[in-house]
């Protein structure tokens, strides 16, 4: 297989370490972080794909929070060579993946990519502790033709997974300081934190929009099944949000039964199309809680950000929104007011 991806000279790719190095310093986005880190690994080995995979251990799966030339991937933590890197934490080289009894090949079967080495790298966080890691897939020669990952590829790729690693855990150690102990979700001061980092710079250049719901009648579940199941619906609602949102938006548990989401790049018709997906799923899922099963529906209030207003602000005119759903029904997606 040909794929006309030359490698770089040692010129050109000096070059583009320095281009990765600062445009990482300029990037406030982790997805952006983690593409520009990807890239830059993928060129010191001259690999045609690569990809970086986020170890969630509260869910016991692999996903890539950066992958090029493919689209997300989800996985159990126990399964492919991903897996077995992270899990074992061990570097493996891999120049033959179809006689490799851990290698998931469903990918190429479905895609009619064929697969011909993969070199995976655990990445770890300062303690040495396994976080995720990268993987690089069919390395090419300088001529762009088909070979084999060495010893060199090994020692290159280092470098681009130690950044992976540290920008990865100070995304981590940030959240967790500002983390609601019960859903795991960032709480209201996370929110002011991550509208004035996040949000706010970027508000002259592009539509980002808010989301404010609240689940539907929750006094009954506590009054009817107790606190405890109360508890599990919120951490239901939770779970649920975190699986629909992108790497890039930020949701929070606001106070009581009221969440936050930020959405980025959405505008007000995106965002509420948004919301209404949410509001569906949530009406559609159940909630078990011991030998119970709740389901719960909630309201939703919608607003396109405005940069002349500051956090607080914003947030009023979407709880505003909000208000008007409950008082009008409940279970629907309020983006305008009459």
């Amino acid at each position: 297989m040909e794929n006309n991806k030359k490698q770089l000279t040692s010129d050109e790719l000096l070059e583009k370490i320095f281009y990765c190095m600062e445009r990482l310093f300029e990037e406030n986005e982790l997805s952006g972080a983690l593409h520009l880190l990807t890239e830059l690994g993928k060129a010191l080995v001259n690999s045609d794909r690569a990809s970086f995979w986020f170890w969630d251990k509260k869910k016991h799966e692999i996903w890539t929070m950066a992958a090029l030339d493919i689209s997300k991937i989800t996985i159990p933590e126990n399964t492919g060579l991903v897996g077995a890197a992270i899990m074992n934490n061990e570097l493996l080289v891999i120049n033959d993946p179809y006689n490799d009894p851990r290698f998931n090949s469903d990918v190429d079967k479905s895609s009619g990519y064929v697969t011909k080495s993969i070199l995976t790298v655990p990445v770890t966080n300062s303690e040495g502790k396994v976080i995720g890691a990268y993987q690089a897939v069919n390395k090419l020669d300088e001529n762009g033709m088909d070979s084999a990952f060495n010893e060199t590829d090994i020692k290159r790729i280092k470098l681009a997974t130690a950044f992976c690693g540290r920008t990865l855990e100070s995304y981590l150690l940030y959240n967790e300081s500002i983390e609601d102990q019960l859903t795991g979700l960032k709480n209201r001061r996370g929110l002011y934190i991550h509208y004035e980092k996040f949000i706010a710079p970027i508000l002259a250049s592009k539509k980002a929009s808010i989301i404010i719901c609240d689940i539907d009648h929750f006094k009954r579940v506590n009054d009817t099944w107790g606190h405890n199941a109360g508890d599990a619906v919120l951490k239901h609602v939770a779970n649920t949000y975190l699986g629909l949102v992108g790497i890039d938006d930020g949701i929070f548990r606001w106070g009581g039964e009221e969440f936050i989401m930020l959405l980025p790049g959405k505008d007000l018709t995106q965002a509420a199309e948004f919301a209404e997906h949410c509001r569906k799923t949530i009406e559609a899922s159940v909630c078990h809680f011991e030998d119970l099963e709740i389901k719960v529906t909630m309201s939703f209030g919608v607003s396109e950000l405005n940069a002349d207003l500051d956090t607080a602000e914003n947030v009023k005119d979407a709880d505003a929104k909000l208000y008007y759903a409950k008082e009008n029904g409940r279970n629907r997606v309020i983006h305008t007011l009459p």
